[in-house]
């Protein structure tokens, strides 16, 4: 019995030693050493991490995070330097763990990284003007074998958003082929009226194009515009823009986000955020990839910005708000989108929502 009872007394006091170190460490790990740190951080840079601690307190390590993923450990209280150049642009949570005589203490502080590029501003040259469709509230644009497919939207009946967003307040969204010269509409594939239809992208010879708010898109024959299959987002999102740069997909959900997918089976494969040396860009729309980079609409504005696909750093941006003025007015024009590149020209063709025009640009250095 008298055994019985020095082994609970034993097991106790040792419990209450660990709960005193335990206190200890709660009360003397403060926080992260803020005095190393700035808010924000641009790509290039080293972070320089270590903690506050009360007077006289030791701690045998720390261990730090990274969005929950794993940087380095040093003993004691010693500083971890660690570069950003592998991690994404945008809001991180940094996570120090202490460690002292198998206790532990967990803080968190909050850092943004940024791109270390200041986007250049480039100029356009006006080449020619073409007829589009006013009642086309236009979502893509791209060329294929010549022709020039576009992706449209509804908006009768349309839907009430928390975003803003447009609705498009004529026509019925739909997939057509253009003759880019004239405006003539080739072929059409109508959407029902409760499917508002966005980006669109030509990939391995099928045709594929998002919905706004259904969480779905659809794969046609670009040939007949006959539509072959439905697929679901990989996650509940809204869709946008949509490109591809041969192999992958990349598509847009009115964030600063764009989501490389498999246009096998739709699942997510990576992601970048897209920003500048300043913050994120929110709203990216309409793509297009062009020889390595992404060109994008940003919803709401009359520019185009070029994008890294590989850190999402913005490179350059153009204004188009000249071209707005060269269109007629009516009460149902909308905002700058749509890009297209033709390969045969080396040109773009740009247009707007229920604009009466398209206009061929060459975009130039300054």
């Amino acid at each position: 019995m008298k055994k019985y009872n020095l082994l609970i007394a034993l097991s106790l006091g040792i419990a209450f030693t660990s709960c005193d170190n335990q206190k200890n460490l709660e009360k003397n790990v403060l926080s992260i050493n803020t005095s190393q740190l700035k808010q924000l951080y641009k790509g290039n840079e080293s972070l320089k991490l270590n903690l506050e601690l009360a007077q006289n307190t030791t701690i045998d390590s720390v261990s730090y995070y990274l969005n929950d993923k794993k940087i380095g450990t040093v003993t004691s209280n010693k500083i971890l330097e660690y570069n950003l150049s592998k991690e994404k642009y945008g809001k991180v949570q940094i996570k120090g763990i202490a460690y002292a005589s198998g206790n532990n203490k967990e803080v968190i502080s909050n850092i943004e990284i940024v791109s270390p590029m200041v986007p250049k501003f480039l100029k356009y040259k006006l080449l020619n003007t073409f007829p589009h469709d006013q009642e086309a509230y236009t979502q893509g644009l791209e060329f294929y074998n010549g022709i020039l497919y576009e992706s449209t939207g509804n908006g009768e009946g349309g839907f009430t958003t928390t975003t803003g967003r447009g609705t498009g307040k004529k026509g019925i969204s739909s997939v057509r082929q253009i003759n880019y010269k004239t405006g003539e509409i080739l072929k059409i594939h109508k959407l029902p009226m409760e499917i508002f239809g966005e980006g669109c992208t030509i990939l391995n010879d099928k045709l594929y194009q998002l919905t706004y708010l259904n969480n779905e898109g659809y794969i046609y024959n670009p040939e007949t515009l006959e539509k072959e299959k439905t697929f679901k987002y990989f996650k509940n999102m809204q869709g946008w823009g949509l490109c591809n740069d041969g192999e992958s997909l990349y598509m847009t959900d009115g964030s600063e986000k764009i989501y490389k997918v498999d246009p096998k089976n739709f699942k997510e494969l990576d992601y970048i955020n897209v920003y500048t040396n300043n913050g994120p860009i929110g709203n990216v729309n309409e793509l297009e990839w062009v020889n390595g980079k992404i060109y994008a609409n940003v919803y709401g504005e009359n520019a185009m910005a070029i994008i890294d696909p590989k850190t999402g750093a913005v490179e350059a941006a153009i204004d188009f708000s000249d071209l707005l003025h060269k269109t007629t007015y009516h009460e149902d024009r909308d905002v700058f989108n749509g890009i297209a590149y033709n390969p045969a020209t080396k040109t773009f063709f740009v247009t707007g929502k229920n604009w009466d025009k398209m206009f061929e640009v060459e975009i130039v250095e300054e």
